[in-house]
C-alpha cells in the first residue's frame, strides 16, 4: 500500500534555512509519488513569499508544494503552527519537518514501509545524545491523521520553544500507539545553528520588558522577569544556571518561582503574587538598578546573550511543565479548538477559515 504522505513545514523569518532545505527534500523524495509538502509561511517578515513565488512555482505547479500564508500571528507559536500545517495537509500520514531539517534521500519510502509493518505506530527520532545529538531532529514527528485529529494535536498552551513535541508524543503512547525510532541518520540530519534562532520570534522574546538578576554572593541567583503585559515572574536558581552549557542544565530547574503581575509609580515597583498579596517592593536606583528595602540589589541584565539564555531555559521550563501536568493528570488538550486562523493558498488572495476542527479533514 502506498499511503498519502504530507510532510509539513512552518515557517516565520527563517527562509534562510529554507533555501538550503526545502528544494533538496523534494528532490529527496522525487520517487515518491503520492507525497505533498505543506509549507505555511506563518507570517513570515524576510523574504520568503518573494522566494517562493520565484523560484519554486514549478513545484507548486506539479502539486508536490503546497504554500500557504497567514498573516495573522504576532509572534511564532510553536503548537498552534504545527496544528495549522497539519490541518492543512491532505495525507493520511502527517510528517512534521522543522525548517532546518533535511529530510535525507527516500525518507518518504521509509516511512511508507514502516506503516505498513505496523499502522498502530508514530515515528520519532532518537533521544537526545551526548553533547546535544540529535537536538535538533526532535520536531521529526510522522502521525496517522485520525490520530492527531483524535488527540487534538499539540497542545497550544505550550507557546515557546520546548516540550510541544515530547507532550505529543507522550499522549500517542498513552493513546495506545507504539513508538518507533527513525534509527537510520541518513534521515536525521539538520543545519547546525545558534540557540538564539529557536527563540528569536516567540511570545517570551517579543513580549519582554526587562530581566533583573540579584547581586551578591548568595547560593541562590534571583532573576526577575518582567513582561510587557505587566506579569512578572522571580526565578530561584543556582548560580550557575543562565550560563551552563550541559544538557542537563538546559531547563532552569529553580527552587522557587513566583509569579503574578506588577506595578510601576515612578521608581517604585511592587510585585504582586496571583492571589493580589504583596510579594516584593523594590525601587529604582537609576534605570540599571533595583534595591530591595532591606537593601538587596538587583542589576540589569544587558549582555543580550545571557538574555536569550535565559529565554531559552524558561521556555524548557514552562513547556516542561506542561508537559508534566498533562502526563499525571492525562489532561484532554486545546478544549476551544486548535490550529485556527486564516490563510491564503499558492498566492490566491480568497482566505481560507480554518475553524474548531471536530473530526479529520474537516477545516
Amino acid at each position: 500500500m502506498q499511503h498519502h504522505i504530507s510532510f509539513c513545514t512552518v515557517c516565520m523569518n527563517r527562509a534562510i534555512h529554507l533555501k538550503q532545505t526545502l528544494e533538496r527534500n523534494i528532490l529527496d523524495n522525487a520517487g515518491y509519488n503520492n507525497l505533498e509538502i505543506v509549507l505555511l509561511d506563518y507570517n513570515s517578515r524576510d523574504d520568503l513569499y518573494d522566494w517562493v513565488q520565484s523560484e519554486l512555482q514549478h513545484h507548486i505547479d506539479t502539486g508536490v508544494l503546497v504554500y500557504y500564508r497567514t498573516t495573522d500571528p504576532p509572534f511564532f507559536h510553536m503548537s498552534h503552527s504545527k496544528n495549522m500545517a497539519f490541518r492543512l495537509a491532505t495525507g493520511d500520514i502527517l510528517c512534521s519537518i522543522d525548517a532546518d531539517n533535511y529530510t535525507g534521500p527516500g525518507f518518504a519510502t521509509y516511512i511508507n514501509e514502516i506503516f505498513n509493518r505496523d499502522p498502530d505506530i508514530f515515528m520519532m527520532p532518537p533521544r537526545v545524545g551526548v553533547n546535544k545529538k540529535w537536538w535538533d531532529v526532535q520536531g521529526r514527528v510522522c502521525v496517522k491523521k485520525k490520530d492527531f485529529y483524535t488527540l487534538r494535536g499539540y497542545d497550544e498552551k505550550v507557546m515557546d520553544y520546548g516540550y510541544e513535541d515530547k507532550d505529543f508524543k507522550t499522549r500517542l503512547e498513552a493513546y495506545g500507539r507504539k513508538k518507533t525510532v527513525i534509527g537510520d541518520p541518513v534521515f536525521l540530519n539538520a543545519i547546525k545553528h545558534d540557540d538564539s534562532l529557536r527563540i528569536a520570534d516567540g511570545f517570551s522574546s517579543r513580549n519582554t520588558k526587562d530581566l533583573f538578576i540579584s547581586a551578591g554572593d548568595t547560593p541562590l541567583t534571583q532573576i526577575i522577569y518582567l513582561q510587557e503585559s505587566n506579569a512578572f515572574e522571580i526565578f530561584y536558581v543556582t548560580g550557575d544556571s543562565l550560563v551552563s552549557e550541559k544538557l542537563s542544565d538546559c531547563i532552569l530547574q529553580p527552587k522557587k518561582r513566583y509569579t503574578g503581575h506588577f506595578r510601576q509609580e515612578g521608581d517604585e515597583l511592587r510585585l504582586y503574587k496571583e492571589n493580589g498579596i504583596l510579594l516584593l517592593t523594590l525601587r529604582y536606583q537609576g534605570k540599571d538598578r533595583l534595591v530591595t528595602a532591606d537593601h538587596q540589589d538587583f542589576n540589569r541584565v544587558t549582555s543580550h546573550l545571557l538574555k536569550e539564555n535565559f529565554l531559552l531555559k524558561r521556555a524548557i521550563y514552562v513547556g516542561k511543565k506542561i508537559f508534566s501536568d498533562n502526563k499525571a493528570k492525562g489532561n484532554e488538550v486545546n478544549g476551544s479548538g486548535f490550529g485556527q486562523g486564516t490563510v491564503y493558498r499558492n498566492f490566491s488572495e480568497e482566505p481560507i477559515f480554518l475553524g474548531e476542527t471536530l473530526t479529520a479533514g474537516r477545516v
